[in-house]
């Protein structure tokens, strides 16, 4: 079931898209790509969400992300990133 309405404040994250060969420049910096799920973490005033890419709020499911971003000392920001489990070699093993 896709979220019809999208809760205030969020950013639809960009998608990947497939490449024959990666960009490079001075602009670019490149990282490693690890298997785990996108997450958008909104903070506005003392409230914290964590949104995954289709807007499903999974801030019960991760509470200790939800608590390390609420110490971050910001009334409001977005962060576009990736849950990843440490020592997780398969994407299956993070369910």
């Amino acid at each position: 079931m896709r979220i019809k309405r999208f809760p205030a404040g969020f950013v639809i994250p960009a998608q990947p898209v497939m490449a024959s060969r990666p960009p490079s420049g001075a602009d670019w910096v490149h990282e490693i790509k690890h298997d785990g799920y996108r997450l958008i973490v909104r903070r506005d005033g003392p409230t914290v969400r964590l949104y995954t890419r289709n807007a499903y709020d999974w801030t019960v499911r991760l509470p200790a992300i939800a608590a390390a971003a609420a110490r971050i000392k910001a009334k409001s920001f977005t962060i576009d990133g990736e849950a990843v489990r440490a020592g997780a070699r398969r994407f299956v093993t993070l369910r």
